[in-house]
């Protein structure tokens, strides 16, 4: 009776080996009474491609050899059919298989971005500054396995020194990021759980000072005004380092939230002929509108394409310092705009501000001038008029009228 097939993912008898150089420096078998120099552990393993190969592995010992032959095998049991995850792969590595399938995902490109970006900062540490590059050093886990960094304590530590260095709004996506990779590999069979769903929310070490922010209230049309001249009159803000002043002025054109300006937006959505721009939103499919913008703002933006170039994205992440080593595909990191925002409202004498309030203050300027709030929702890219009216004008409230009046 013909013996049973190896069924996928198994292997058979392990034979162990002794094993002696011979005069010519090559491994033997050792003959018997000979003392073996080393021991070879070997079996039949077969792939999921459904060939049978060998796999050996070699120890001081039998015990040894045979241990590190098992470990073989047990990474050998999960790997995918397309060979790209491994337990033994480093987590960066990883990352990298995982942004691969995010790529080709239904996310928005604004998603896939910020994804990219946030494996780069947490996962790779790719900071410019040598300071946070520092830092980052003293939390990295880019040089674990996926075996190794899959344990609640690993992860923890990792997160909460992300959570130190750059606020726990960073650490939670950090643990976004590994959480997707992690997940890919059980999906995989490459771990058997994801242990960064067992992991508590770090908090940073130092909390930070609460201040009272009034959500309901819009900037007056000089509060605006008065706002963007701070920002332009910045001691850092030459014409090729306006990054925030221009930042902060397209959304005060515009009304649009902070995450499309930083996500979404690439030069080929801005048409200065027509004097447009396409916002690709975040939210639902009203949020992706066609905007005509103000001609100050549109002439501020064909200025900052004149400087900058017209390629990627229109607010790209600065660099370290700011305008060095630029990468326009690369978005802003998110905590570090709204630092940066936080520090200009500030500036400006608006510590009851944040960036939303220049939403609400292009919705209030529509309203004053009579626009509709139909109208007002069109340009914030709200799909029902009614929650327009009541949470960014409180009482009632774009085309091309909205450009005239902003």
């Amino acid at each position: 009776m013909a013996r049973p097939r190896t069924a996928l993912g198994t292997f058979g008898k392990i034979a162990l080996t002794g094993q002696v150089k011979d005069a010519a420096g090559r491994w033997t078998r050792s003959e018997a009474g000979q003392r073996p120099e080393r021991w070879r552990a070997r079996t039949k393993f077969r792939d999921r491609d459904g060939v049978s190969r060998d796999v050996e592995a070699f120890g001081a010992t039998k015990a040894k050899a045979e241990h590190a032959l098992r470990l073989k095998l047990a990474d050998r049991q999960h790997v995918t059919q397309n060979n790209k995850l491994r337990a033994d792969m480093t987590v960066l590595a990883a990352a990298k298989v995982w942004l691969e399938q995010v790529d080709r995902s239904e996310l928005a490109d604004g998603t896939k971005r910020q994804y990219a970006a946030n494996v780069a900062t947490y996962l790779e540490g790719a900071f410019k500054d040598e300071d946070l590059a520092r830092v980052a050093k003293a939390y990295s886990i880019k040089g674990l396995t996926l075996r190794e960094v899959n344990r609640v304590s690993i992860i923890e530590g990792y997160l909460q020194g992300v959570a130190d260095a750059h606020g726990e709004g960073a650490a939670r996506a950090a643990r976004k990021v590994l959480s997707g990779v992690l997940a890919l590999a059980v999906r995989y069979d490459v771990l058997p759980h994801n242990a960064a769903k067992d992991v508590r929310p770090a908090k940073a070490s130092s909390a930070k000072s609460e201040r009272v922010r009034d959500t309901r209230r819009a900037l007056t049309k000089d509060e605006r005004a008065h706002l963007m001249a701070v920002a332009d009159a910045d001691e850092r803000a030459g014409r090729d380092r306006m990054d925030i002043a221009d930042l902060i002025a397209f959304m005060a054109g515009t009304g649009v939230r902070i995450g499309e300006a930083r996500l979404c937006l690439q030069w080929t959505d801005v048409d200065f002929e027509r004097g447009t721009v396409h916002v690709r939103g975040t939210k639902t499919a009203s949020a992706d509108r066609v905007l005509t913008l103000p001609e100050w703002l549109s002439s501020r933006l064909l200025a900052r394409a004149k400087v900058l170039g017209s390629e990627g994205l229109v607010f790209p992440s600065p660099g370290r310092p700011a305008g060095i080593n630029r990468d326009s595909h690369r978005p802003w990191d998110k905590d570090n705009l709204n630092k940066e925002v936080r520090k200009l409202l500030d500036a400006a004498d608006l510590p009851w501000a944040t960036s939303h309030s220049l939403r609400r203050t292009v919705a209030s300027l529509m309203d004053a001038a009579g626009l509709s709030v139909a109208e007002a929702a069109d340009q914030l890219g709200h799909a029902n008029p009614a929650m327009t009216a009541s949470v960014y004008l409180g009482r009632r409230a774009g085309g091309s009228r909205a450009a005239e009046v902003l």
